[in-house]
């Protein structure tokens, strides 16, 4: 039975009357909850959330419209869902701006990872951003013209593994499921090869020699054992099918090579290859690390109070910059909610990597220019660039040079996006 009050709806009896005092009614109607409350939470997509239950049989759903806001703030302030459900349960900041009366308030951990679980399918997370983001700038009258474009690595929240712990974990893995459901076919395995991987996954390979030598000989010997589990059990169609095997072949793929019947591992594999069998579609980066990025397109008109993120792209960490602008120039035509039409910008900032001639032409196509540097040689690592000084994020100007000094004078154009000049004593050592 779906449960829903709509926040548009004026209510009989204030349910927080006498919960806070009036300064503090003052401050949470001024503040972001009351923004949340009057504009946001009406925005959010309980229409999806309520298609997941039957509206009139079963228990009542919790109220659909606070378990959106609650998912909304959870995700913006970081929480983790034990933290949400306190602030559900005890935080009336929070209530308030749910819209929620503090005497009806119930939620498990179990109950928000399943709501969370809803969230999560057919772009519903994206539809948020979307339409409150558009709902936004509308009403703040955001200049949408002037954009700059960018990546942010994010980080998975999963172990980090060596290539040798990596093959092991994912055999280990496999290996329990193979016990778990064919025992027979788990005892008919090498004694050697079983005992192993007996171990937990944080207690594989703890007695082997730390040397480089006995790190080479294990990382061999574990290639070996994954090449004849995957062999071993390939035509089985009582476990060729489960994820663990899957998981197996497409480790060993990246990881190693055959070459004349002899299993060998790849000297190098590149960033587009799993780094923990938790989270498959995790990669890495050769600077940032393991994770993904997402592509971030946000108004930086000088006419605008704020800015905002407009456009959102995710992707694995081992995507190019480059390859990702024609797909953000796509998603910003989709979105059409602000008073001038389609929130394509007249003019989009980026980087050095984005400013490949095919992105420029593909802007050009969109009546879009692209700023980026040209791409040019390498720099000398022993030159300075811009990126070694400390820059002021709200002025932009130079605070601190490489060795530390404050510049004599620094000057720039917030209309141009330069650095016009900056005078600066440098230390070398």
């Amino acid at each position: 039975m779906i449960h829903a009050v709509d926040p548009r709806q004026n209510a009989l009896f204030d349910s927080f009357a006498g919960i806070f005092s009036p300064l503090a009614r003052k401050r949470v109607e001024a503040g972001w909850q009351g923004t949340f409350r009057h504009v946001i939470l009406a925005l959010l997509p309980v229409d999806v959330l309520a298609g997941a239950f039957d509206p009139a049989l079963g228990r009542p759903t919790k109220e659909l419209y606070s378990m959106a806001g609650l998912m909304f703030l959870m995700e913006f302030n970081d929480w983790t869902h034990e933290e949400a459900v306190d602030r559900y349960l005890f935080g009336q900041d929070v209530q308030y701006a749910l819209n929620l009366p503090p005497s009806q308030v119930s939620l498990c951990t179990r109950t928000l990872e399943r709501y969370l679980e809803l969230f999560r399918q057919d772009g519903v997370a994206m539809r948020v951003h979307d339409e409150v983001t558009d709902h936004l700038a509308s009403a703040l009258e955001l200049d949408v013209r002037r954009q700059r474009l960018d990546s942010s690595h994010v980080f998975s929240n999963m172990a980090t593994f060596g290539r040798t712990r990596l093959m092991g974990v994912t055999i280990k893995r496999f290996l329990t499921q193979v016990l778990r459901h064919d025992a027979a076919a788990y005892a008919a395995l090498p004694e050697a090869l079983r005992g192993r991987y007996a171990p937990s996954e944080h207690g594989l390979f703890g007695r082997q020699g730390k040397d480089a030598e006995s790190r080479a000989r294990l990382r061999q010997q574990v290639a070996d054992d994954m090449h004849l589990l995957v062999e071993r059990f390939a035509d089985d169609a009582a476990h060729n099918g489960r994820s663990t095997y899957q998981a197996l072949c497409r480790v060993f793929e990246e990881q190693c090579e055959v070459l004349a019947d002899k299993v060998s591992v790849k000297a190098k594999t590149g960033g587009n290859v799993i780094q923990n069998p938790s989270d498959m579609d995790a990669t890495y980066d050769g600077h940032k690390g393991a994770g993904y990025q997402v592509q971030l397109s946000e108004t930086c008109s000088p006419a605008n109070e704020v800015q905002l993120i407009l456009c959102t792209q995710p992707e694995t960490a081992a995507a190019s910059d480059d390859a990702a602008l024609p797909g953000m120039i796509a998603s910003l035509e989709t979105r059409d909610q602000l008073p001038g039409g389609p929130d394509t910008p007249g003019e989009l900032l980026a980087d050095t990597a984005y400013g490949a001639d095919a992105n420029v032409q593909t802007c050009a196509e969109h009546g879009v220019e692209l700023v980026a540097p040209v791409p040019g040689r390498s720099p000398d690592p022993e030159e300075l660039t811009l990126a070694d000084f400390v820059i002021d994020e709200t002025t932009e100007e130079v605070r601190r040079c490489p060795a530390g000094h404050a510049p004599i004078s620094s000057a720039h154009d917030l209309d141009t996006g330069k650095q016009m000049k900056t005078t600066v004593r440098v230390t070398q050592h």
